[in-house]
This record gives structure tokens, C-alpha cells and sequence, in this order.
């Protein structure tokens, strides 16, 4: 009875090591990728030497880029010890995802580039940029950054850039220069991003200054901003003799035409009088001449001056003279 309890107690001591003693379940692995996401399949496991030679290179990376939105993740089962239930279940690959979503950065106030002008004068520039990873570029990013978000290489590398290149433009330029060049330097500026970081896989859609020019030295603002106000006055006083002489202009030019406007009405004036003098004439002379064709050649018995009426019973004429 003793032996059969045992063997029992056997049974059911090596059923329970067994039930627990069974291997992980393979549980699938799988990796979702957004629409601003580009995924590379890399295997981890390779017997070919010349395969490990080309690993991670912007062609390997090019072959293992995938379209696919939903990736499955193959597993192989490792052994841990001897026990036959001693065992993991392990990834063949790894799915490297690249945001390629648009990143902008202002680096304005403290976080701003520092630099210093020719003579010596330092201020901060606010910048800001945009960067952003074509599809057809997200091999090359990788291969050169990889690890590093877009964002990570913005606030590092780019911001880097932007230093270096303001600084050695606006170095090289007294402050009065640098005041009156900075949107050339800033377009030049573009041109050097844009060409530099296009072989790295990033393309620079937007780089501006934000924040204008912080001097250092508050005195140096100062003295700007007076510079600005009597140039200001100034400008206005200027504006202000311009904006009077062509009220001036105007006002003589008024009078101007008001004379000729007078001097063509008096001239009108004139004519119009000698023309009443010439008709009245006309009327004198065609009554003197119907006068004439009436006389019938005898003397008048009464003989009155040359400007006086001549007055009989005959009655007058068609210009009313009497006859």
C-alpha cells in the first residue's frame, strides 16, 4: 500500500513538473507603419559574409525597404539549457522605422545664434528652419543618422550649420553692413543648407531669420534706436517739403491757369467790342448808302450838320433814318 501511494505521489509530482515545465508560446510580432513612416527590414541572422560586408550600406538599406503597412516579425526558437522545455522564441528581423514627417525649429532669444561682427559687436540672430525626408531619401538619412530622429539632427547638426556659416558671414562685415546685408546673407545662407544636407537625405524647405538682431550690449540698441528716430525725423521732415512744394506747385499752377483764363477773357472782351464798333459801323455806312440811292439831286433847303438826321414828310427808311 506504502509503494502505491508512492508511485502516486510520483505521478503526480513529475505531472506538475511537466505542465510547468512547457516552453513560451510563440506569440507573433507585428509593427503597424503610418503613412509618414518609411520601415526597413534588416535580418539579424546571416551565414554569408559578403552580406555582413554590405550591411547598412544606402543599397542594402534600398533592398530592404518595404511598402507593406503591417509587418510580421519571424521568430526562431532558441535553446536556453537541456531541458527540452528550455527554450525562447527569438526575432530573425528587425523593422527600423523612418519618420519622415516635417520638422521646424525656432531658436530664438537665448537659443538663438550667437555671433559677432567684423568690429567686434556680438548680437543673437532668431532662425528658423524646416527640414523634412522624401521617400526616395529615407535610405540615405538612415544610413547616415542612424538612431537619430529628424528632430535630433535638427537641433544638432543643422542648428550647427546655421552657426557656423553666420558666423563667418557676418564676421566679415562691420555692423552697419551686417544691418543692411542680412537678407543676402540669409538667402545665401538657404543655398548652403539646402545643398549640403540634400546629400545626407534631408531637404531644408524653409530657413529665415525670426527675431531680428539681440545686441549683447543694450547701449548698442540704444544708440541704434536714436540713429533710427532722427533718421525717422528727418525722413518726415523731407517728406513734409516735398508733400508742401507740390502744394505749392499745385497752387501756382491754379493761379497760373486763372491768368490765362483772364487774360483769354479779356482778350474775348476786346474782340467782342470791336466787333460792336465794326457792325454799327456796317449799319452807318449801308444807311448813308440807301440814302444816297434816294437823293434825287437837289439841294436841301436846310442844311444840317454831317451827323444829323435828315427829316421830311417822305418818312424814314428800312435802317430808320428819316428821309
Amino acid at each position: 500500500m506504502r509503494n502505491f501511494n508512492f508511485i502516486l505521489l510520483l505521478v503526480a509530482v513529475f505531472t506538475v513538473v511537466g505542465l510547468s515545465g512547457c516552453g513560451p508560446y510563440p506569440t507573433e510580432q507585428a509593427v503597424e507603419v503610418k503613412n509618414n513612416e518609411t520601415a526597413f527590414v534588416v535580418p539579424l541572422e546571416s551565414d554569408s559574409k559578403s552580406k555582413q560586408a554590405q550591411f547598412m550600406s544606402i543599397e542594402y538599406l534600398e533592398k530592404a525597404k518595404v511598402a507593406t503597412k503591417r509587418i510580421v516579425i519571424p521568430l526562431r526558437k532558441r535553446s536556453l539549457g537541456r531541458a527540452w522545455f528550455d527554450y525562447e522564441w527569438i526575432p530573425l528581423a528587425r523593422v527600423i522605422v523612418v519618420d519622415r514627417s516635417p520638422v521646424t525649429r525656432e531658436w530664438l532669444d537665448k537659443e538663438g545664434i550667437k555671433v559677432e561682427s567684423l568690429d567686434s559687436v556680438g548680437f543673437t540672430v532668431g532662425v528658423n528652419c524646416t527640414g523634412m525626408i522624401r521617400e526616395e531619401d529615407a535610405a540615405k538619412f538612415l544610413y547616415y543618422y542612424p538612431g537619430n530622429s529628424l528632430a535630433d539632427v535638427m537641433n544638432k547638426n543643422v542648428k550647427g550649420f546655421i552657426q557656423n556659416v553666420l558666423a563667418r558671414e557676418f564676421g566679415s562685415r562691420d555692423l552697419s553692413v551686417c544691418q543692411k546685408e542680412k537678407k543676402n546673407i540669409v538667402l545665401d545662407l538657404a543655398k548652403e543648407l539646402e545643398t549640403h544636407f540634400a546629400q545626407y537625405g534631408i531637404t531644408i524647405s524653409n530657413v529665415g531669420i525670426a527675431d531680428g538682431m539681440s545686441y549683447d550690449n543694450a547701449e548698442v540698441q540704444k544708440t541704434i534706436d536714436a540713429v533710427f528716430v532722427n533718421e525717422t525725423r528727418v525722413k518726415q521732415a523731407e517728406q513734409e517739403r516735398e508733400a508742401q512744394k507740390i502744394i505749392n506747385e499745385k497752387e501756382l499752377s491754379i493761379a497760373q491757369n486763372e491768368r490765362l483764363k483772364a487774360e483769354e477773357f479779356a482778350k474775348a472782351a476786346e474782340a467782342q467790342t470791336k466787333m460792336v464798333e465794326l457792325k454799327i459801323r456796317q449799319m452807318e455806312a449801308e444807311a448813308r448808302l440807301e440814302s444816297a440811292k434816294r437823293w434825287d439831286g437837289k439841294t436841301p433847303s436846310v442844311l444840317s450838320p454831317p451827323t444829323a438826321r435828315f427829316c421830311s414828310s417822305s418818312g424814314t427808311n428800312d435802317k430808320g433814318y428819316l428821309l
